[in-house]
């Protein structure tokens, strides 16, 4: 195939890729993205996407076997379709994957199947692409691309932008085989269900697959090093849910690291041990008997074999390094550019946060940025303020945050009752929630003295990812607890918490 030169190629399709390539389009640009595996990247076919399916399967399941009697309902040999439950989130990754397909032909954009690799940057000229042919298992979590020798075609663009995205971490004694020592990609795609099931780290992948698994039946049992189960969260809300879990008799080890993982003839063995200030009290360890084990640490930046070694990419802690600095603000212009003249990156691969809703930004700033320089659009971007980005985690109940936690506001040296206030609504007084059965959870919303605007706020509860928009929206807004007081909420609804809380921040609380 000839050469071919593009305004602007996208290195990657998911969340961040597949989005900048149809806004760079959008502006008028000539647009190829190069993808090795399927469109939508991680979250649409293994990650965000496929996995919610898994939970709304759990979450319904829940209802009718545990809270039937509640409901007035019954239900008789009530039973699941392993292979079933797992089907329908392939599916519904399968359609989704087909709109991106469309969305590209519809914005004219070049899709091109292979394994990319950026062989020149643009120092007085134009960025090189070679692309070759590859082989992809998609089934297994970390089978790396196997590109051909030789290169199918050369692309060369004004502009390149990486787009990624990450790879789970493994640990060296237990390193992902595709069989027992699973990442989210086998735990969300295994065909047989796990009697009992293990689950290192407790952030977000790790209490979701733990509520789904632990909710069809399989014993699970939670290894997370620091104190508390989602650590990133506020405190009061991860202790609040470890109460809801611990009711249903999920095993947690809070306080625990793992010292090894063996494979055992009908499974595998995992060895922890108390662990407190820096170090394992192995006296005490323990090994835990289990069928799989999921290891769910956290991510790293996936680009190997992407760039040449001859550019000599600047990389950091396993990510990309650009102009992106942690702890940036409202107002401070990023431009997503590395070291390489012409090369910018986005998304999960330049580092935390990891979340699809902040790569898509990230791609569309950056474009309208590169657009903006070169006369494309008539104003500067809005820069992305990183203080207004909702966290979630998908188990039941559901979890939502954005703004600082207590934690962090004493870790600034900040004093409840002189520099904040907490405002907390427990969702057993809310009755939007007592009519649905929904009562497990709770609001808490700090607000900052004098003026009153909303540092955090944290919610716990059914329906938490929804309600946390309106809580973004105000942080963005720079609003107070009085406006979302004077803001009048429906009646009856899960929105009313928000309502309450900030009533409860300022001690008007009406209905607690």
């Amino acid at each position: 195939m000839a050469d071919k030169h593009f305004d602007v190629i996208v290195i990657g399709g998911g969340p961040a890729g597949y989005v900048g390539a149809i806004r760079a389009a959008q502006l008028g640009y000539r647009v190829a993205c190069v993808e090795r595996a399927k469109l939508g990247g991680v979250c649409l076919n293994w990650g965000c996407i496929p996995t919610k399916a898994l939970l709304a399967n759990a979450e319904l399941f829940e209802k009718c076997s545990q809270q039937s009697e509640t409901w007035g309902l019954s239900f008789k040999d009530l039973s699941f379709d392993w292979s079933k439950t797992i089907g329908r989130s392939r599916d519904v990754a399968s359609k989704l994957n087909k709109g991106i397909a469309y969305l590209f032909k519809k914005n004219k954009i070049t899709h091109i199947e292979g394994n990319a690799r950026i062989v020149s940057a643009a120092t007085g000229g134009k960025c090189k692409v070679e692309v070759s042919d590859c082989e992809v298992q998609e089934e297994l979590t970390h089978a790396p691309a196997k590109p051909a020798t030789k290169a199918r075609e050369t692309i060369t663009a004004n502009h390149v932008i990486v787009a990624t995205g990450s790879v789970a971490r493994d640990l060296p004694f237990a390193r992902f085989d595709g069989d027992r020592i699973w990442g989210a990609r086998e735990a969300m795609f295994n065909q047989e269900q796990p009697e009992r099931l293990v689950v290192i780290g407790a952030g977000a992948i790790g209490m979701e697959f733990a509520y789904f698994y632990h909710t069809f039946g399989t014993k699970v049992t939670v290894v997370e090093m620091l104190d508390r189960i989602l650590p990133v969260e506020d405190s009061d809300i991860s202790k609040a849910l470890a109460k809801v879990y611990k009711k249903h008799k999920m095993d947690m080890r809070t306080g625990h690291t793992t010292l090894n993982v063996e494979k055992s003839k009908t499974g595998v063995k995992v060895t922890i041990a108390p662990f407190k200030d820096g170090k394992a009290d192995e006296s005490r360890k323990e090994v835990l008997e289990a069928d799989r084990v999921l290891v769910a640490i956290g991510v790293r930046g996936r680009f190997d074999g992407l760039f040449d070694d001859s550019l000599g990419l600047e990389v950091v802690k396993d990510h990309i390094q650009t102009d992106f600095k942690p702890g940036v603000t409202r107002d401070e212009a990023i431009d997503y550019k590395t070291n390489l003249a012409g090369v910018y990156a986005v998304g999960d691969v330049i580092g935390p946060p990891w979340l699809a809703h902040v790569a898509s930004e990230e791609a569309v700033l950056c474009v309208e940025r590169i657009a903006w320089r070169e006369g494309k659009l008539d104003h500067e971007p809005i820069a992305i303020d990183y203080t207004t980005i909702p966290g979630c985690t998908y188990c039941h109940p559901q979890v939502a945050s954005v703004g600082f936690t207590e934690d962090a506001l004493k870790a600034q040296g900040l004093k409840k009752g002189v520099d904040y206030e907490v405002g907390t609504f427990p969702f057993s007084a809310l009755g939007k929630a007592i009519a649905t059965n929904q009562t497990d959870g709770m609001t808490k919303i700090i607000r900052g003295l004098p003026r009153g605007e909303i540092l955090g706020a944290h919610i716990m509860g059914d329906q938490a990812t929804e309600l946390i928009g309106e809580m973004g929206l105000a942080r963005r807004l720079e609003a107070t607890t009085e406006e979302i007081i004077c803001t009048i909420h429906a009646h009856p609804t899960m929105h009313e918490s928000l309502h309450e809380g900030a009533l409860a921040a300022e001690g008007k609380a009406i209905h607690n």
